[in-house]
């Protein structure tokens, strides 16, 4: 969601996008709308409640991590990961992103699915792209955390991409 967002207000300075296991927004989109585009219904309902659950029943606003495990990130670096996640504002899952068009001017985008968990929501947009016109698919085998799981690979790609 960021990126996009980011790429939309500075088209200009912007050679090429990767999205790395990530939602791919249009305009209007927020995270939890995209999700039951991206699953199935009921899939979609569980990361749903997940996501909303605890935000609403303590009406913190705030959503709890979800653990590493449910991301399949490489059994010896969970308790890493968990160590590192924090509560984050449900809004930055509720709120539409607003895009004026601008991106669409970056004409290489690149989507690396990490394609060793699931569910994942993020085979709909690695499917969606494959055949569209300015984007390339890579897959990694390994958990959604790339750059934990595959941080050499991951890196020597980017560089590639530089």
């Amino acid at each position: 969601m960021v990126i996009t967002g980011v790429a939309d207000r500075i088209a200009e300075r912007v050679k090429t996008l990767v999205y790395l296991d990530a939602f791919v927004p249009e305009h209007g989109d927020s995270c939890n709308g995209l999700l039951p585009k991206a699953l199935p219904s009921e899939v979609a309902q569980q990361f749903l409640e997940g996501i909303r659950g605890v935000a609403l029943e303590k009406h913190s606003g705030m959503v709890t991590p979800f653990p590493a495990e449910m991301f399949n990130v490489t059994p010896k670096r969970r308790d890493w990961v968990n160590r590192r996640c924090v509560p984050q504002a449900l809004a930055t899952f509720e709120m539409p992103i607003l895009l004026s068009g601008r991106a669409e001017a970056i004409k290489q985008r690149i989507y690396i699915l990490a394609d060793n968990w699931d569910p994942s929501p993020f085979h709909f947009f690695a499917k969606k792209y494959e055949n569209a016109a300015g984007w390339q698919i890579m897959k990694m085998r390994c958990g959604h955390s790339v750059m934990v799981d595959m941080p050499g690979e991951l890196a020597a790609v980017l560089d590639e991409l530089a």
